[in-house]
């Protein structure tokens, strides 16, 4: 460490000073320093390092130093590097460098927050087949259902917890998101109905908020204003939307996803339906009548992205073939899968994907694969989603958990997945768990 030595003694009693000089916000800075703060808090941390007047030496040590250390406990293996910038101990010295630099907690959640590790989740996913039973085990309960629907998960999530839940006295948090405008003539069937939605709405151990017309990809307002909480225990999607997660844009250019729409789903265009924007489709001689947003492509890495940043366990249910092999393509860590301009079909799905492809497909329904038992788990996944102040933060996965079949003993469903028993051309869809780590972006 090449620092002018009387910069550093200057700069450590500054340091060491916090503690008697500012009493609250060293007590403050208890929070900065927990394992699900930190993600927040290091990357301020480092903003305001760089744009502090401390000499440039100090300033770049310290970016050095910080910017290595991912998790609080992670500061152990750099204790030395910390003990001579600031002469104290790891954690000690991370509370007084978030009170000197004025880095403060985040303004009170109006909805709690989980606590909870990837470790801690982890060994509960491997010991438990029903993911949903964390809700009783772990505070908060707390849900983030995306996309909706007619809110048949919703329902039934309720009545397989909230009697659970009472008997510890405690309440089930559940927040429900969907594109379709309530008021929308199209979507049909997938609409939540009003009869459902007053009967969550009157339970008395459960904190049911629904938002229709919303863009799941557009949620930091509604956080902003308290209405969804930061993170929540659970996240679920349940049917991921085909073709929205079917094709992975990033992998997949504009004009070859227009011509594979086209080609797969008919020709469209924009129309008017009474007084809302339609999708109008050509297809198999039929003019059939969507959503404007119906062909809007997102890929497997947003939605990935999505839920691992807002949950501490991830659960995809009912997931059709297509989105499958999408999503699996994007958790592997062999690039193979991922071939540009190629769509994934059953004629090349078995030669990319190999002996995965063959163990997947050999697995009974409800039996239990762990996807790191049969290929190495993705390390860095590219963040497609807008960097923003409510979670900055980057993201793995420490494990992935693979079932098949569209309903499961004693686990609740939704009815989309209820309709695969009658769709006689489908392939039984897949059941995903996933536990996220999340990693500071730098």
């Amino acid at each position: 460490m090449n620092v002018d030595p009387d910069s550093l003694a200057t700069f450590r009693r500054q340091v060491t000073s916090t503690r008697s000089s500012d009493a609250i916000s060293w007590e403050a800075s208890r929070q900065l320093v927990t394992p699900t703060q930190w993600p927040t808090t290091l990357p301020s941390l480092l903003e305001a390092v760089e744009t502090s007047t401390f000499p440039n030496e100090i300033k770049r040590n310290l970016m050095t130093t910080l910017s290595q250390i991912h998790t609080p406990s992670a500061s152990h293996s750099f204790g030395d590097a910390l003990k001579k910038l600031t002469g104290l101990p790891p954690t000690k010295a991370l509370r007084s460098l978030c009170v000197l630099f004025d880095v403060r907690s985040a303004p009170p959640e109006k909805w709690p927050l989980p606590a909870l590790t990837a470790d801690v989740v982890d060994t509960f996913v491997r010991r438990h087949s029903n993911p949903f039973d964390l809700l009783t085990e772990q505070v908060p309960a707390s849900v983030l259902d995306l996309g909706a629907g007619d809110l048949s998960f919703a329902e039934e999530l309720v009545g397989c917890y909230e009697p659970r839940l009472a008997t510890q006295d405690r309440s089930l948090i559940l927040h429900c998101l969907d594109r379709l405008d309530p008021d929308s003539q199209l979507g049909g069937p997938l609409h939540a109905h009003p009869f459902r939605l007053s009967g969550l709405r009157s339970r008395p151990r459960v904190q049911f908020r629904f938002y229709g017309d919303q863009d799941m990809f557009a949620v930091e307002p509604l956080i902003r204003d308290h209405r969804l909480a930061t993170r929540y225990l659970i996240v679920t999607c349940w049917a991921p939307a085909n073709p929205t997660f079917a094709y992975e844009p990033t992998r997949l250019s504009a004009a070859f996803l227009a011509e594979e729409l086209r080609r797969t789903k008919g020709d469209s265009r924009q129309v008017t339906y009474g007084k809302e924007s339609a999708l109008e489709v050509l297809h198999g001689g039929r003019n059939l009548l969507f959503p404007w947003w119906k062909f809007d492509i997102r890929g497997p890495l947003a939605l990935l992205e999505l839920m691992a940043t807002r949950g501490t366990l991830c659960v995809l249910g009912a997931v059709d073939s297509q989105v499958f092999w999408e999503v699996l393509s994007q958790l592997m860590e062999d690039s193979a899968v991922r071939p540009p301009n190629v769509v994934l079909s059953q004629e090349n799905i078995p030669g990319l994907f190999g002996d995965t492809f063959d163990q997947l497909s050999a697995l009974p329904h409800g039996a239990v694969c762990h996807l790191s038992d049969l290929t190495p788990l993705r390390r860095n996944f590219p963040s497609v989603l807008p960097a923003d102040s409510l979670c900055p933060a980057g993201y793995r996965f420490k494990q992935v958990t693979i079932r098949r079949g569209a309903l499961l003993e004693d686990l609740p469903a939704s009815s989309t997945a209820r309709r695969f028993r009658d769709m006689a051309e489908e392939t039984p869809p897949w059941f995903l768990t996933l536990v996220p780590e999340l990693i500071p972006r730098m």
